[in-house]
């Protein structure tokens, strides 16, 4: 698959080992560099969930996003990149068709936010 970054940093990180073991420590940035190339290596999204690192459909305010395991608790998202010819369909789009992404971020999702 091919992938874009919605993030700069997490696009340098890819290219600069040492800044990602700096930035993200060293399991973390070897988890991240395995993702990517696993997600590369994809032909689409549909075997996406046969994939090391537990790539699921994420749902409620993350419908659309994709997600899968870096270092507990951190999870890599992304989303995929729908074809022009299938975005304005109203059926399902089949997961074989998705052969884009987008990397959103690494998080930690299930967080609970501090409440004031």
């Amino acid at each position: 698959m091919n992938i874009i970054f919605a993030d700069r940093k997490l696009e340098k990180y890819e290219n600069d080992y040492s800044l990602a073991q700096r930035k993200l420590g060293s399991i973390q940035a070897k988890l991240y560099l395995q993702r990517l190339n696993d997600l590369r290596d994809a032909d689409s999204f549909a075997v996406l969930p046969h994939l090391p690192g537990h790539h699921h459909p994420l749902s409620e305010n993350r419908a659309g996003q994709w997600a899968c395991s870096l270092e507990q608790p951190s999870r890599l998202v992304y989303e995929p990149i729908v074809p022009n010819e299938l975005a304005d369909t109203k059926d399902l789009i089949e997961l074989s068709a998705l052969k884009n992404l987008t990397v959103l971020e690494i998080t930690d999702y299930h967080e609970k936010k501090n409440k004031r």
